[in-house]
Formats: C-alpha cells, structure tokens, sequence
C-alpha cells in the first residue's frame, strides 16, 4: 500500500488559547434565564410571606442615673442616719436590675404570666397592645399552666373560656373574682366602651417563675459610658407597649427597693426611740404624781436656795448619764449586728454615737450585705464573685468590733464620772433637812425622767425630718421608647437576602450542572480535553436541505464553511498541479456530522473552482449519496471487488459541475479488509492526478479501525465533534490518537454550536440534523426547547 507524504509539520492551531471571557461566561447563564426568574419569583415570595407572616421584633430602650454621693464628716444627725453614704458599684447594681427578685415583682404588677394572641387566618399575632381585657390570675389549678384558652365574649359583661386541650368551657361575669373549675380568676375589661362581642383571643396562662426567666432572657443592662453613672436599660420584644411597660416598672421597682432598703435604718432608730419611750413615758407620769402628792400631803410650796442647787446638780448628772446609758444600748445593738452569723435584716441605730466613722463602716456593710442577698437571689452561693465580697464584709465586721469596743470603753469611764459626781451630790442632800431631803429625792426622778423624755421626743422628731427627707438614689434620665421600626426582621434585608439567595442558587445549579456533563460543549471543553488545534466551528441551523452551501449565499453557516476551507488551505500549503491534496473526514461516533460537513466542504471547494471528489468510504453506514439524492447501484464496494470499474462508480454530484462522488455501493460484509486492498491505494493515485481535492468520508474512529487504515493515504485529518452529542471520554481516546501521530494534521471541527450562546455562542444556526423532519419549528419543539433552559 502506498503511503502519502507526509513530512513533518507543526499543526497551525486556529483557535486562541482559552482565556476568561467575561462574555461567555454571562451568556452561558443568560441561556438559562428561565431559571432565574422562576428562583427570583419563588424567593421574593418567600422572602414577602416570611414578612408578612413572621412577627416583628422591636427594641425599646431606657436610661437610668444612678446617683453616687461622697460619705460626709459632718456629725449631725441626719447625717449619721443617711444610709446612702458611700459610694454604690455600678455592676453590682446592674446584676440588681437584672435579678429575678426584682422581675418577678413586674411580672406580678404587670399580670405578665398571662399572653394574649389574635387568631388569625395562618398565624396568631401578639395582642398586648389591643387586648380588650386583662385577666388577674389569683390561684390558678396547676394542671392548667401553659394550657392554651380561647377567650370569646357573650356580651359587653360576661365571657367564656375554652380550654383547648379539654374542651371544657366556663363562663361567668366580667370584673369580678369568682372561682372556676381552673381556678380562681377575674377578668377586668379595660376599655368600657369596646364591644366586646366581635373579639376572640387565645389566651395561655404560664406560671409567674417560668415567665420571669423568660422575660429576662429579653432584657439587657449594660454601662453606656465607662466615665459615667448612666444604665442603659433595653428589652427586645414583639409588642412596644410591653417593653414601655416592662422597664417603666423595672425602673420603678428598683427605686422602691433601693428606697426601701435606704429608710431601713431610719425605720429602726424609730422603732429604738418608741421602744424607748413608752416606759419612760409611764415613769414620768408617775414620779409627776409622786410629786404632786408630796406637795399637797406636806404643804409644800418653794425649796430652799441649796436644795434648788442640789437638785440642778443632779438634774445635769442624770442627763448626762441617761445619755451615756442609750449610747451604751446602741453600742450593744451593734455589737450585737456585727457578731450575728447570719445577716440581720434590720440594721442598728448609731443615734448619738458622735463617730462618723463608725456610722460610715455600719452603712457599707449593710450595704454589702443587701448587695449579698440580692445577688443570691440569682447566684449559686459558691459562685466566686462571692469571695471579694465575703472579704470585704469580714474587714468591714473587724474593723467595726475594734471601733465600737474603743467607744464602749471611753463610755464606760464617762459613765463612771457621772456616778461618781451623782454619789458626791447625794452626800450633801443628806445634810439636807429631812422633809426637804425627801422632797429633792423625788423632784430629782421627776426631772431625770423629764429630761430623758424629752431628749428621746428631739431624737424622734429628728428622725422622722431625715425619713421625710430621703430621696432615692437613682432618677429615670429617659422613660421607656420604643425604636421607629422593628429591628427584625428587617424588610430590605430579607428582600434583599432573598434576591441575593434567587440569584446564588442557579449560579450554583448551573455551575454544578456543567461539572456533572459528560458532553462536549465548547472551546473550553475542547481545550480541557486535548491539545489538538481547533479548525473552525459550525453553529446550528433549522432546515431540511443537507447541502447549505451555494453560489450566493450569505448565510453564516455558508460563510463559515468557506473560512473552515480556507484554514484547511492553509495547513494543507500551496497545491501542486497533478497532485491532489487528500482530507479525511472521521469522528467518534455516528451522528456527529461528518457526513454532512465534508459534502458541504466539497461543495465549497467546487465553488472556488477546483475539481473536487467525495468518496464515500463508510461502508457501513453511507449518507453522501443519501444527502446529494443520487443513485448507489455501483460504488466503491463493486470497484473494490472488480465488479465496476473507475468510470462506472464516478458520478457527477447534481450540486456543482465540479464536484464529483464515488457512493460506497453495496454494504459489503468485510468493509476493513476491503480498505486494505491494494485498489485502495492505486484509487487514491489516480485520484490525485485528477482532482484537486479529494475528501474521504470515512467510519469514526470510536467504532471501528476503517478511519485507522484510510489514515496513511491522507494529507490532513478533520475530526468532527459534535455539541451537547460527543463525549468527554471520546475525546479523551481522541487525543491520545493525537499524542500517538495515529492521523497526519489532525484537527478539530466543532459542529453544532446551539442557539443562545449557552456556552458562549451567539450564532444561531447549526448543523444539519439527521431527522430534517424534526427540526421544523411546532409549538411541542419551542416548549421543548424552553424547558431544556433548566
């Protein structure tokens, strides 16, 4: 068999090496709009009933000043009594307004364990705000906490109450309290002028504990400004008004608590004065009559000039030591605080202990004190934010033992004096004649016991101005408000996470789409697959003629083959006369287009003028002939047999007076072993003295060895690769016939880029289909067509 010529030459490789085209890369998804509109559609809708379903969430916020005064020296006694001296720790009370003590107060005020809903169509909405009625929980069955009631009303006096579960219904009378197989309740309407017949609502009722640890998950308390006193109050609900009224009674109960706890010691040196007082007061009236008495049994009227002396003195000595004495007591009252294990709610009087440092120590450590309790209200006792605590509370105790048993001390000698001075007065009322010394005796009692009374009546007014006069140690800067708008979920955002979700996904879709084809789609594909050049591309067309080239035509499919002839010129170089230049055809599979590509070729190459022959050699499965519509009694089967001779299977095409085809004939039985004949070659030769192109149209490569045996007489080889039909994996066995020089110039012709650039193609037109039938235009084909865009 003789071999063509085939001298070495480097392949020209018609395509550019693949780059990023931002161009391609939006058509490829521009082609599936479709996908995008409905993901856009679908997500939108979501994202608007996700709005208008979901309940919002606001956020109301307040502000609180907590007032931090400087512990005064002055020894005055309203001083002595303020136990608001020294300054607070702002954390301490931020974990105070966060405590449960003081959120179940305002869950109890506000009847929080109690929700109220709106039925709604889809979804009920909270009803705080419109609720019409408030129900008063007094003592409700246990079995019935967390139940869901729906709440509807006979009339503008009287409602009824389901229980969900049960079914069991109760109806009574509104702004009463009466008992109910649930409990006892009363239902108080709000608003005298609503009519109550047309509104129904689903009530649930919680127990007020579990309420409080809820209500504080929504609260947050935090410093705005470390230089500062100012807390910040903000709680996130779904209704403004319960916020607003949440931090309003926080705001509120905290100031009554810490008022409360500021009077306590006020209310103690009250109780220590009364206390005082009431046998004082039986005493006095009693020495009063004693005295009255005397006077009237003994016709007295006047003492003596000494005995008035006496008595002045001893009226002074007996002040001074009742005063020592109710020192003594306060000092006992505060040993008696600071030794007890176990904190004391009521905190001693330090009332005319003239000490400020003493008054001071006693005021922090009953602060300390309440700070300790408050926060184990809600802190495990073995939390380590204790042990500061416990330190300072032990040093504040020490610190007070050692300072009071100094003061006991300098009372006790004080006291001895005065007992002293009082034994030195009572000698010389002995010398005192007997009806006067029994007279000073007496008087002496009264005015004791007078000079006492009045002293503990001074104390009570005192104290009584200092409790009038507290004021509390916080003020409201900013009552509750709510912000403008929710601040979940937030319209814009939702709209335009849900866009940016509509969009991402198809992207995802698509992208993930194309990793999982195993098809051939474009250039890129191509290029990812193998390094063999690529000759041209033939976009699709609809049509039912299978040659679409001519003399005047302008259509893009016709240009394109004649730009495919004119870079298959140029790798084949320069013609030679006598010398025909041979091109074959193949492909991986049947199909592809070959057929159809190498007639079209043919024909351009006829309508530049040069003599051009198409032999049909896919014995198997011909179509040449088929497209040209000639006969095939005798073909190239026959010749190969020496059944025909070379004038009788050479036909003129119809299409082009220079375009000539040799039909395979007859399917033969054995097509390779009739390739490798040595009539084969010697066709060739004879071939290639008269024509001056002559195109074989040969087997794919895929499926039989035909092409293989057909490859040596060739001077270049085209393989036809068909869009969205060719597999990746026969490219891939492609390119290794390219590495291995199994064909001479081998290069790629893709053949049916699709309409709408998917992959980056814009043409419109394409190949010609082998049912021409089915690529005429129907609505089933348009709908088809729109579906395969997902």
């Amino acid at each position: 068999m003789a071999l063509a010529n085939n001298s070495p030459q480097a392949p020209v490789d018609f395509h550019q090496d693949e780059v990023f085209n931002l161009r391609d890369l939006l058509n490829k998804y521009v082609y599936h709009w479709p996908v995008f509109v409905l993901s856009v559609f679908l997500f939108l809708t979501a994202g608007y009933l996700y709005l208008r379903y979901t309940q919002p969430i606001y956020m109301v916020t307040s502000s609180l000043l907590i007032k931090e005064k400087d512990r005064s020296a002055s020894s005055d006694v309203l001083s002595k009594l303020d136990p608001s001296k020294g300054s607070k720790s702002l954390d301490n009370e931020i974990e105070i307004l966060k405590s449960r003590t003081l959120m179940r107060q305002v869950v109890d005020r506000l009847h929080l364990n109690v929700t109220y809903k709106n039925v709604g169509k889809i979804v009920n909405t909270d009803a705080y705000e419109t609720r019409p009625v408030v129900i008063i929980p007094s003592k409700l069955d246990s079995n019935y906490y967390g139940h869901d009631f729906n709440l509807t009303f006979v009339d503008n006096a009287h409602y009824q109450l389901e229980d969900v579960i049960s079914h069991k219904k109760v109806t009574g009378p509104l702004d009463t309290l009466h008992q109910t197989p649930f409990g006892v309740y009363r239902i108080d309407k709000i608003n005298p002028s609503i009519n109550l017949s047309k509104e129904q609502l689903k009530v649930t009722i919680f127990k007020p504990n579990d309420v409080v640890t809820g209500v504080l998950g929504g609260l947050s308390v935090e410093n705005v400004n470390k230089r500062s006193t100012i807390i910040q109050l903000s709680y996130v609900t779904p209704s403004v008004k319960l916020g607003e009224d949440i931090l309003n009674t926080l705001a509120q109960v905290y100031n009554e608590a810490a008022f409360e706890d500021k009077n306590q010691t006020v209310k103690n040196t009250l109780a220590f004065i009364n206390k005082k007082l009431e046998p004082i007061t039986g005493e006095l009236t009693s020495v009063e009559k004693q005295v009255e008495q005397f006077k009237s049994s003994q016709g007295i009227i006047d003492m003596s000039a000494q005995g008035d002396l006496y008595l002045g003195n001893v009226k002074s000595n007996d002040l001074k030591l009742a005063d020592v004495n109710i020192k003594l007591a306060v000092i006992d009252d505060i040993n008696q605080y600071v030794n007890a294990n176990a904190n004391r709610e009521k905190i001693p009087s330090t009332m005319g202990i003239e000490d400020p440092q003493l008054a001071a120590q006693i005021a922090q450590l009953a602060d300390l004190q309440t700070q300790k309790q408050q926060l184990l209200a809600t802190t495990p006792a073995a939390n380590p934010i204790f042990e500061p605590l416990n330190q300072q509370i032990a040093t504040l105790r020490k610190n007070i033992q050692g300072n009071v048993k100094n003061i006991a001390v300098v009372l006790q000698r004080t006291k001895n004096q005065i007992v002293g001075g009082n034994n030195i007065a009572q000698g010389a009322i002995k010398k005192i004649p007997g009806q006067e010394r029994e007279f000073i005796s007496i008087k002496r009692q009264q005015v004791a016991k007078e000079s006492l009374y009045n002293f503990l009546l001074q104390k009570r007014e005192e104290t009584e101005l200092s409790f009038a006069s507290t004021v509390p140690d916080s003020r409201l800067i900013d009552p509750a408000i709510g912000t403008g708008g929710p601040i979940k979920p937030k319209k814009q955002i939702v709209m335009l996470v849900a866009f940016l979700i509509a969009l991402i996904l198809p992207v995802t879709y698509i992208h993930a789409k194309d990793l999982l084809k195993n098809k051939v789609y474009s250039k890129a594909d191509l290029n990812s697959l193998t390094k063999a050049p690529l000759l041209g591309e033939l976009s699709f067309e609809e049509g039912t003629d299978a040659i679409v080239v001519s003399s005047d035509s302008r259509r893009v499919i016709a240009e394109q083959f004649r730009a495919l002839r004119t870079n298959l010129q140029f790798i084949q170089g320069k013609s030679v006369p006598g010398a025909g230049r041979v091109t074959l055809f193949t492909s991986s599979i049947s199909g592809e287009g070959k057929s159809f590509v190498a007639s079209n070729l043919g024909v351009t190459f006829a309508l530049s003028g040069r003599r051009t022959i198409i032999l049909e050699l896919d014995l198997r499965k011909p179509k040449i002939i088929k497209y040209l519509k000639l006969s095939s009694k005798l073909g190239l089967s026959n010749y190969f047999i020496g059944k025909a001779s070379y004038e009788d299977i050479l036909q003129e095409s119809g299409v082009h007076p220079k375009l000539f085809v040799m039909g395979s004939g007859p399917i033969p039985p054995n097509p390779s072993e009739l390739l490798m004949q040595i009539e084969m070659d010697d066709l060739i030769g004879h071939l290639r003295k008269d024509f001056d192109e002559i195109i074989i149209d040969a087997p794919p490569v895929g499926l039989v060895t035909d092409a293989q045996i057909l490859a040596p007489l060739a001077d270049a080889t085209l393989y036809v690769v068909r869009h969205g039909v060719t597999l990746k994996a026969d490219i891939q066995q492609f390119d290794a016939l390219y590495k291995q020089d199994k064909f001479p110039k081998l290069n790629l012709i893709l053949n049916g880029v699709q309409v709408g650039g998917k992959y980056g193609y814009g043409y419109g037109y394409g190949y010609y289909g082998e049912d021409a039938e089915s690529n005429k235009f129907s609505i089933k084909r348009s709908l088809k067509g729109f579906f395969k865009r997902f």
